[in-house]
């Protein structure tokens, strides 16, 4: 039987806590727009912002013993709260490949695609995760460390492979947009581009062009499966459980290998044995 895990229920109980907190938070703000004020939503909210962060202190102390610490501790960017909201969702020796890890997390490609909600069918992976990785994967890029330096290698492969297919990279528009000029058309009055009478589309790419949100985010995606993938291997090899080279590199030829030392920004100690990129 597998030994109780205390990190994780504290983490699904920090969420959900977070989710009464957000909800108290809300009510709050709406009572104030209307002059009004409710004094148990207020005491709801104190004690709720108390018992949040009891919660977290206590998870913030329990990161620290955790197998693969030696190795993200010295990732820069990587908050102990952030980490361990996405340590705590993990049963790493359920996930015995860096596939599987990436398949739970809702990384994995579904038909060379990112696996989205279907409405009637059942997620193939943790939203919760996902949403926990996404957010980490924000802290990491606003450190400025190793892994933001790996996005924007990865940022700049993608802008060159849509180049070379004539592919056109464009701001994300926050409104309509045209795909005959490839501008954001801000007149709320019209359903056609002022210029060239093209109709305008909501936020859909054109043939031939990619937002830049787009990019941005199929950069950022690769960053988060590299670190999940150093994660795995650093946190089964802490916990003596067999590692083994993924699936992509193992048969697709793909050979070139990160090591999870090269990927710190703190000290240049030593950890754990090399693995292969598998992005």
């Amino acid at each position: 039987m597998k030994e109780f895990d205390p990190l994780s229920t504290l983490v699904d109980a920090t969420l959900s806590i977070e989710k009464l907190r957000v909800a108290s938070q809300v009510r709050r703000s709406h009572l104030a727009l209307q002059g009004r004020h409710d004094t148990d939503a207020d005491n709801l909210f104190e004690r709720l912002v108390a018992l949040e962060k009891f919660v977290d202190d206590r998870i913030a102390e329990l990161v620290k013993h955790h197998p693969a610490y030696p190795w993200f501790s010295q990732v820069k960017g990587v908050g102990k709260e952030n980490i361990a909201k996405v340590i705590g969702l993990i049963d790493i020796e359920k996930a015995d490949t860096v596939s599987s890890l990436w398949k739970f997390a809702g990384f994995a490609p579904v038909d060379g695609k990112s696996e989205r909600r279907q409405k009637g069918e059942k997620l193939h992976y943790n939203s919760q995760l996902r949403s926990m990785c996404w957010r980490l994967a924000t802290s990491l890029l606003k450190a400025k460390g190793k892994f933001y330096d790996y996005y924007l290698v990865e940022k700049d492969k993608y802008q060159a492979k849509y180049a070379a297919k004539g592919i056109a990279v464009v701001p994300t528009p926050t409104g309509r947009f045209c795909p005959t000029c490839l501008v954001e058309v801000k007149a709320k009055a019209t359903k056609y581009c002022p210029t060239c009478g093209a109709l305008l589309t909501k936020k859909k790419e054109p043939d031939g062009v990619i937002f830049f949100g787009h990019l941005h985010n199929q950069a950022l995606r690769k960053m988060i499966k590299l670190f999940l993938s150093l994660l795995w291997h650093s946190w089964r090899e802490a916990e003596g459980l067999p590692t083994r080279v993924p699936y992509p590199a193992e048969y697709l030829g793909h050979n070139h290998i990160v090591k999870p030392e090269e990927m710190v920004d703190k000290s240049t100690k030593r950890i754990g044995k090399s693995i292969r990129k598998t992005l």
